[in-house]
């Protein structure tokens, strides 16, 4: 099995880090703006994406599913079998996730009474 060198793994964990950030912030600054929340808690959403994207990822990545094997032919006739027993796709989870955290944190931020709005 190929295993990374780990600054590679440390790029692509503050890549993926940073998207989180990114996502959550743009989905939570969207929702207050439509649902009128003041003021934006625009940080706070963001670092609700960065752990929402990064939880979905590596949940969805180590989670067992079911068997997907597949078999394709190479230029001269070699047969190559791959088999995945997690789920292929984590990154679609983790968009998700990103997406969702900071939705209902606005949504919530919506329905419950704020001392700063005036009466």
């Amino acid at each position: 099995m190929f295993t990374p060198p780990w600054p590679l793994v440390l790029v692509y964990l503050v890549a993926y880090t940073l998207s989180g950030l990114g996502i959550g912030a743009l989905t939570g600054g969207l929702v207050a703006l439509i649902a009128r929340n003041r003021p934006p808690a625009v940080l706070k959403d963001g670092l609700l994406g960065s752990v929402g994207f990064l939880t979905g990822f590596f949940v969805a990545a180590l989670m067992p599913w079911h068997r997907n094997t597949i078999t394709y032919r190479l230029d001269g006739g070699t047969i190559v079998t791959s088999t995945m027993n997690s789920y292929q796709h984590p990154e679609r989870v983790a968009i998700i996730v990103a997406i969702l955290l900071p939705l209902m944190s606005e949504l919530y931020r919506r329905r419950k009474p704020n001392a700063t709005k005036p009466a």
